[in-house]
């Protein structure tokens, strides 16, 4: 009754926002309490969950996997993780 008859809404696509390499980013920042799990480049629905539970973990102190520091931003610091992905065309899946 407040709005009358509202346009029929249109969803679009949007950006797909991720690393160069492909691989989101999951756990601390640099600034002390902040955390990060974005940058999943169009398979975050998949990967929710996993990513849910790798950032708990962070922040309870609770052990992590083995895989965990591969998803850290920290992983661009170390020079043989850049020059793995150097002159790569894309990560797109």
């Amino acid at each position: 009754d407040y709005v009358g008859h509202a346009p029929r809404p249109v969803i679009d696509g949007g950006y797909y926002t991720r690393t160069e390499e492909n691989r989101p980013i999951i756990g601390p920042l640099p600034m002390r309490g902040l955390y990060a799990s974005c940058a999943f480049g169009g398979f975050g629905i998949m990967a929710a969950e996993g990513a849910a539970r790798l950032v708990g973990d962070h922040l309870c102190g609770a052990p992590l996997p083995p895989w965990a520091d591969a998803f850290r931003v920290s992983r661009y610091d170390d020079p043989s993780y850049l020059a793995a992905f150097a002159g790569a065309r894309s990560g797109q899946l």
